[in-house]
Formats: structure tokens, sequence, C-alpha cells
């Protein structure tokens, strides 16, 4: 007996009302009339349409279950946290702030860490606090610290004593690795697992879901410690802005935290030289089925290139990361690993994200391997170009497209360490803006060979637009 012959991949509402007509006649030959008005054929579309609607159903639910086609944010969750990746909260941005004083004073002063300053802008307020203590000695008048972007909150819970408690936090754009809990004046550690926790050990875990509610996770007393009964839990975090946090410098002109000196308020001013930079929203789901299997394949271990490549590029607040090294071997069969980072937003990295970059590679490279990491080098590409719009077009309008049009183009989120700029690319590009004709270009006249440990931005740019003769 023959095999029947399925065809499983008709599931849309036209293959099944075609499959079902031409079956028609097999069952009966009374039933001659086809037409869109029989009650027969109506019954039978009904069919049809909700066929289609279970199927694509069906067809979801399995989507679903892999992380190269999940769709909701929540799968894509749950199906990282099976190898242990975790998408990043909000990043919160870094910069360095410079305190000052009117008049030298006769003893150190001390600015602790956590001392909130602000930044003043036209579309609202953007807090930031230091890092770490800062002194200005006596007899000088500054000091420079570091700083993260955000607004520090607590909340008070109390244990239960009851293995895996949870505790769901109130804040909704809490800062990646911000998060600090004490109990009975103990500090806890947050982990990724507790795999190799024991039963005395003061560790937590955090999970984040689709919604952005944070829900702190705590050991069953076999792996990690359960908090005693009835005791106060001290939850602190850091509330951030995310991306939009990174501003530009000398914005940051308030300090908000009085700083005292023997009992007496100390006058200080404030400012940030360099642009806080590195900070980005939530972790996007195409990012995450990206670095997912990239970090899976390094085992969270550096040992070859592509694995310092991946544990940076997955390092919150790093974008982009290129090892400048020339030898062709993919292993390191050297002593020094050279790595240039890009934050998020684009700039240069602060000197807070290098230094917990490099504990973060510090701790999982082979012991043997000095790592150096390097601030991207931008290159700046000017554009100098005739273009010629058709006739009727409104001239400032047609140059607002092509300088938009090139504006997209050098985008720092499409352009990567090395990515040769291609001459060809730029014509197609300004040809191709609505209303441009043609164009002549003067600047560049080749392709633009961008070298390792570069990135190419988008320079000055000169257009004379005018009509088609």
């Amino acid at each position: 007996m023959g095999r029947a012959s399925i065809a499983y991949t008709n599931k849309d509402y036209e293959s099944l009302r075609r499959e079902l007509l031409a079956r028609v006649p097999q069952l009966t030959d009374r039933w001659t009339d086809f037409n869109a008005s029989d009650l027969g054929v109506v019954l039978l579309e009904l069919f049809c349409g909700i066929g289609d609607m279970l199927a694509y159903y069906l067809d979801a639910q399995a989507a679903e279950a892999f992380l190269p086609t999940a769709r909701q944010r929540q799968n894509v969750i749950n199906l990282c946290k099976l190898i242990s990746y975790r998408l990043d909260t909000p990043v919160a941005a870094t910069t360095m702030l410079r305190f000052a004083l009117a008049a030298p004073l006769d003893e150190d002063l001390t600015i602790p860490a956590g001392t909130a300053c602000r930044a003043r802008l036209e579309d609202g307020d953007v807090e930031f606090e230091t890092a770490l203590d800062a002194v200005i000695p006596k007899g000088r008048t500054e000091v420079d610290v570091d700083a993260r972007q955000g607004r520090r909150k607590s909340e008070s819970f109390t244990g239960n004593g009851e293995p895996g408690q949870r505790l769901v936090l109130a804040g909704k754009s809490i800062a990646q690795g911000s998060i600090r809990v004490r109990i009975q004046e103990r500090e806890w550690t947050e982990v990724a697992h507790f795999q190799e926790s024991d039963a005395g050990s003061l560790h937590f875990q955090s999970e984040t879901d689709a919604l952005d509610e944070t829900t702190i996770v705590f050991g069953d007393g076999v792996h990690g410690a359960v908090p005693p009964p009835g005791e106060p839990v001290e939850v602190e975090y850091l509330e951030t802005l995310g991306a939009a946090g990174n501003v530009g410098p000398n914005l940051v002109t308030e300090v908000l935290d009085a700083v005292y000196l023997d009992g007496a308020q100390v006058a200080l001013s404030v400012t940030n030289p360099a642009p806080a930079t590195n900070g980005a929203d939530r972790e996007t789901l195409e990012h995450a089925r990206r670095q997912a299997p990239a970090e899976l394949r390094s085992l969270w271990k550096a040992v070859t290139k592509e694995d310092y490549k991946a544990l940076a590029e997955g390092f919150p607040g790093v974008a982009k990361a290129q090892i400048l090294d020339v030898n062709d071997c993919g292993n390191i069969r050297y002593y020094q690993v050279n790595l240039a980072v890009a934050p998020d937003g684009g700039g240069p990295p602060s000197a807070l994200l290098k230094r917990d970059l490099a504990e973060f590679l510090e701790s999982r490279k082979v012991i043997t391997v000095e790592i150096n990491l390097f601030d991207p080098v931008y290159r700046p590409v000017s554009v100098d170009a005739d273009v010629f719009a058709h006739a009727g077009e409104d001239l400032d309008l047609v140059r607002s497209r092509v300088e938009d049009a090139l504006a997209e183009h050098f985008a720092f989120e499409r352009m990567d360490f090395g990515k040769a700029v291609r001459f060809s690319d730029l014509v197609a590009l300004i040809d191709g803006v609505r209303g441009v004709s043609h164009v002549r270009m003067y600047a560049p006249q080749e392709d633009i060979e961008v070298r390792a440990g570069e990135i190419a931005v988008l320079g000055q740019v000169n257009l004379d637009v005018r009509r088609v003769a």
C-alpha cells in the first residue's frame, strides 16, 4: 500500500480551502454547487478560517521554544536562563566628576561614596552618585572621582525563614549589578546561580522578567543560605535612566548631598569634564540571540581571541570590542591581549567601565595572560558632493534627506571596528535618496580602509544641492 502524500506545510486559509474542495467529490457526488453563496461552501470556509488560526497559534508556540525564532521577551529570558545567560537590565552611564573648593582647607576633606549630584536639562534632571570615597588633600582645591548615573533607593523586607524566599522590588529601571542586600549588618553577594553555594553562603540571585519586575531570590538552605525568620532584609539599588543618562560634558553642576568637615558643611562645586558614556537601555532580544550562544561557546572562560571578544561584548555597557593583536593564531599563545572597547552610545569608555571590565576579564582569563584595554579611535569621514535634484523638488528638503541618510549610514550602531567605508556605497546611498537625480562626489573619491581599533564616523558634510539643468 502506498504512503499517503500529506502537504504538511499547506496550512493557510487558501490551501485548506483548496484541499477541502478537492476532497468533496471523493466523499459524495450530490454536492455539485461550489459557488460562494452555497451553504456548504460557507461552512467549509468557516472551518478553513478556524483551521488557519489554529495552525498559526501552533506554529507560534513551536517558534517560541527556540532562541533564534522566539519573539516574546519572557520566552527569550526563560530560554537564556537554561544556559545561565541573563539579559541585562538598564546599564547606568558612568563619568568622572570633579569636585572643587573655593579655597584650600587646613585638613583633608572626604567626599563619601554615594554623594549625589545633578545635571539640570530641558527634558528633565539627570542624577549621578559617586562610586568611591574621594579626598581633597589639605592645601588642594580639586579631586576627581568616578560616578554612576542613577538615584539610590532602598526597600525593607522581613525574612520568613522559608527556603527560596522571593522578594519583589518596586523599582522598574534597576541598574545592572547595582542591587545590595544587607541582613543582620552583613552584606550578601549576588551570584549568577547557586550551584557553587553551600548552606552557609550569603548569596542571592536577581531575576528581571519581561515587564521589568525584579525579584530577589535566596537559597534553599542546601545551596545558599536562608534569611533568618523575622530579621529585616535591607535592599538598596540604583534606579537609572539607561541610555538617557549619556549626557554631555560640563552639565553636572549641582551637589545634592551635604559634605561636612568637623561638623560644619563645606561649600563644593562640581562638574563633569568628560561626557557620561556606556549608559544603555535593557538588552534587546536581537542582542541576546547573538550574545548568549557566543558566551556559551566560550564557557564563560577566556582562552581564545573569540572568547575575549564575546565576554567583553557581553559585559554591561560595552557595545563593541576588537582584539588588536595581528597574530593569525586563534588561540592565545602569547602572554598579552590588547582589546579595544567602545561603550554603548559611542564615545570613549569611562575609567570606571574599563576598571570594571578589567576585573571581569581578570577573573576569567588564563592566569599567565596580561590584558590591556584601549579606547576606540573614531575616524571621521568627510563627504563633499554636488547633489542634483529632480525638477520641482524642494532643495532644502532634499538636503535634509541626504544629511539624514548619511547620519543613519554612519550611525554608531551600524559601524564596527575596522569596517571600511566603500565609495560605491556612499554614491548609491545619496543617489537613492528621494528627490535626487544623481550625485557627483568630490570626497571621498575611493574606498576608505579603516584600521583595527578604529571606527568610522561621519565628519564634515559639504553638499551643493542644485536642480538638474
